[in-house]
């Protein structure tokens, strides 16, 4: 990488100035292959200039240079200030063109102000209280430079210029203020070859393995691969490459290429990683933990124990998970911790630190370095390169943000880390990459350059020529006037074969290509280069394998016969056996976390309801004793004891009138039964169904006054007895419950909306309230004995292994194993 320049002329005293950071580069190599160890030049970039004569001219300045970040925030302060409510990125970029361009090209806010138009005026008003805010702190931006120099221009020697397609107003007043020497181009023939490719896919492909090819020919040739819109197609070309070149996860360092474009520094995990700490941070001090974020902080690799505390962390996130909230409080995290030690001293100390509501930038930032001090971030792994180069990035960027405390008073927490993702989103960085020969890059920063080989990809009419493109903020004649890039035709036409012209002399022979698609949307050539032949596409290489069958109907026999959640076993067994296999995996699924109380958790409530009343009135006897009064308050009392562990909300209170209205309900129909004594509530029982043992719980068991024990099970949903007798029982609780306990009846208690009752088998029917049918269920003697060879016949199929996918009409319904099965697909 060079430029096309006889460096013969100049001396060690001279001064160069390019057009870029890139220029500069390729000119010091340039300069070391002309002139071998002489003494270098003084070789800058524009702003480089500006920057470093300023310095040297004004060495004691009162007035500080800001940076394009901290200019930015003050112009978005500006407009905050003077009443523009909303500001998103793209409307403060569009500002700070426009200022920029009214600075280079010499526009006066006058003349905007001048023009009776609300947007033109809007913009100068924000202008000039950023200008007073600069006056008033003593302050300079890039674009006051120029003029600075022009007041001491007699004191300035004459520099070389390189690599500038057209010279701003404000460059050409500096410069012939000063004097200046053009470092002429050499004379090339540049020759192109025009490709045409179908897909973008296609085209990148065919460039790296031409590159690759020519780097295995040819090791020292300098390669250049330009693409237009690099910023875009980033990741897809990155990908491409490392597939051709055999680099997917090799660091950037050590890469066989090197792609010239740098991400803000949000974009990259590391820094990602840290914005949720400090997010956590403040979510534990207002006591309001997001799920999310809890749970990507705490699976961080870059927190200390990260390694020691791996496998308990990811349990501790799945207990968090089982929250099915988007948020919660600590408290509800607390007795979970013991699993994770290090992590509950870590939890334990950010919310003992004590900290003021506002505090100014440099402040807070302090505090965010304690946080991140007491996670032990990046503090106990050994960081890649990149990784280090990103954190020291990441603290020059944050020391730079301590400016802000002179500008504005206190904030609180969440404004100051808004403040620093805002600012670290505009941070630009690129990992220090491998000395190689091969260069990806963008059109503006390959242009002025050479190689030894060329290709520039995505030569569209997109591309080139531009569209018209005025300035939001400066009207289209006075943009015209002072000749605004892109702000009429012929601009736009002088430009597009400027820019074509540099492009064709990046090597002697250089290959144009573009795709007839992109993204499946169609795409143009474009009009300043032909294109005839379609080139053909790479083909990939496979290599055929022996398919291999497996029997996967049946599974090894189950070695541990005591399992848990063994009803649902048994359920799904008998719908399908795959599904029931499938609880072998322990796999787990999760209720999306949900605004108010879900089904679940509006069942569980209705549980403990009945469960805390029924301890206490045990007989039907106490239960008709109880006044109206008496019995109201005695539900409710029932009711704050079940809800008390949920937080406080309108849901809350309507749950409660639901709830009352329902027990209420029952509690009717429960004093019209026969006499009877309730036995237990919520009773463990252990079963065993044909060898396979697990525990369930009884939600209430009564003694009738005929002896007759009767189980009971509450149901919120639609009840049906007939699920209990078809030939997969649908419904098996209550039938494991009949053969695994002495009983002689079964039933549902059905509390719902719809419905408030009592549904059920029994061996006496005066023990239950009377059915309008038993649907195709048996006697009570016949259907125990139906039920233990159904219950034993799945049992024992489990135990086997059998996992044939051969599901029953209902068994796919709410199925969490459909990614696993895949009948659907």
């Amino acid at each position: 990488m060079w430029i096309n320049a006889d460096t013969s002329n100049i001396t060690q005293d001279d001064t160069i100035i390019l057009a870029n950071n890139r220029q500069v580069l390729a000119f010091k190599k340039t300069w070391g292959g002309q002139k071998g160890n002489s003494a270098l030049p003084k070789s800058l970039s524009w702003y480089q200039y500006l920057q470093e004569t300023w310095r040297i001219l004004q060495p004691n300045s009162e007035k500080r240079l800001i940076s394009n970040s901290e200019s930015r925030t003050l112009i978005e302060r500006s407009m905050l200030k003077l009443g523009q409510t909303e500001i998103d990125s793209r409307l403060l970029d569009e500002v700070i063109k426009n200022n920029d361009y009214c600075q280079a090209h010499l526009i006066e806010y006058t003349q905007l102000s001048q023009t009776g138009i609300q947007n033109y005026e809007l913009f100068v008003t924000w202008m000039q209280d950023y200008q007073q805010t600069k006056l008033s702190h003593h302050l300079l931006d890039a674009n006051d430079l120029p003029a600075l120099l022009i007041e001491q221009s007699a004191e300035l020697t004459q520099p070389y210029i390189y690599g500038f397609k057209t010279l701003t107003p404000v460059q050409a007043l500096l410069l012939d203020k000063i004097g200046y020497q053009t470092l002429e181009e050499g004379q090339k023939q540049p020759q192109s070859d025009n490709q045409i490719f179908q897909t973008s896919y296609d085209e990148i492909l065919s460039a790296a393995k031409w590159a690759k090819a020519l780097n295995i020919q040819h090791p020292n040739k300098h390669i250049a691969i330009v693409c237009p819109t690099l910023n875009r197609q980033h990741h897809q070309i990155k990908s491409i490459f490392d597939q051709v070149f055999t680099n997917t996860l090799i660091e950037t360092g050590q890469k066989s290429y090197n792609i010239s474009l740098g991400l803000p520094l949000n974009d990259y995990p590391l820094i990602r990683h840290l914005l949720a700490v400090l997010k956590l941070c403040e979510q534990l001090q207002n006591n309001r933990i997001d799920t999310e974020v809890f749970n990507a902080v705490i699976t961080s690799p870059y927190i200390a124990y990260a390694q020691e505390e791996q496998s308990a962390r990811a349990l501790l996130v799945n207990r968090v998970l089982f929250f099915s909230k988007t948020c919660f409080k600590f408290s509800h995290l607390e007795k979970h911790l013991d699993m994770t030690p290090q992590v509950k001293i870590m939890l334990e100390s950010i919310i003992a630190q004590a900290s003021k509501k506002k505090q100014t930038h440099d402040q807070w930032l302090l505090l965010f370095d304690n946080y991140l001090q007491i996670w032990g971030f990046v503090t106990d792994r050994t960081l890649s390169s990149t990784e280090y180069q990103l954190f020291n990035k990441y603290q020059t960027a944050r020391s730079e943000l301590n400016q802000l405390a002179q500008f504005g008073g206190k904030i609180n927490m969440a404004e100051a880390l808004f403040d620093l993702k805002k600012w670290l989103s505009q941070v630009i960085f690129q990992a220090q990459s491998a000395k190689t020969p091969i260069q990806i890059l963008g059109s503006l920063e390959a242009e002025g350059l050479v190689f030894d080989h060329a290709w520039v990809l995505g030569m569209t009419d997109g591309f080139l020529p531009v569209a018209l493109n005025s300035p939001r903020f400066i009207p289209s004649d006075i943009a015209q006037q002072h000749q605004i890039p892109h702000s009429s035709f012929a601009l736009i036409t002088k430009d597009a074969q400027d820019t074509f012209n540099n492009l064709a002399s990046l090597s002697d022979t250089v290959i144009f290509s573009y795709a007839k698609t992109h993204s499946e949307s169609e795409q143009q050539p474009s009009p300043l280069l032909k294109f005839n032949k379609e080139t053909q596409a790479c083909k990939h290489k496979y290599q055929n394998v022996a398919l291999a069958s497996l029997l996967d109907a049946e599974a090894n026999s189950l070695l541990d016969t005591q399992i848990n959640n063994g009803v649902n076993v048994l359920k799904d067994q008998m719908a399908c056996e795959f599904k029931g296999f499938a609880h072998r995996l322990n796999t787990q699924t999760f209720n999306r976390p949900h605004i108010g109380l879900n089904r679940m958790e509006q069942g569980n409530i209705i549980h403990l309801v009945l469960q805390y009343f029924y301890q206490e009135i045990t007989t039907q006897e106490a239960l008709l004793s109880l006044s109206n009064d008496a019995l109201d308050a005695l539900i409710q009392q029932k009711i704050m004891a079940a809800l008390k562990y949920y937080d406080e909300s309108g849901f809350k209170k309507i749950e409660k009138i639901r709830v009352l209205r329902l027990i209420h309900q029952f509690v009717k129909i429960d004093k019209l039964r026969e006499s009877f004594t309730v036995l237990s509530t919520e009773e463990k029982i252990k079963t065993n169904v044909a060898g396979l043992e697990f525990t369930t719980r009884l939600d209430r068991r009564d003694e009738m006054s005929n002896g007759d024990k009767i189980i009971f099970d509450y149901k919120t949903g639609k009840t049906v007895v007939g699920h209990w007798c078809a030939q997969a029982i649908k419904e098996p609780q209550l039938p494991i419950y009949a053969i695994s306990k002495d009983t002689q009846g079964i039933a549902f208690i059905q509390l719902n909306a719809d419905q408030v009752s009592i549904k059920g088998l029994s061996k006496d029917e005066e023990s239950l309230p009377k059915q309008s049918t038993r649907n195709s269920c048996k006697e009570w003697n016949e259907q125990v004995v139906i039920w233990r060879e159904s219950l034993s016949t799945a049992s024992q199929n489990f135990q086997q292994g059998k996992a044939q996918i051969l599901p029953n009409k209902t068994a796919c319904q709410y199925c969490e194993f459909d990614s696993l099965c895949r009948i659907e697909k």
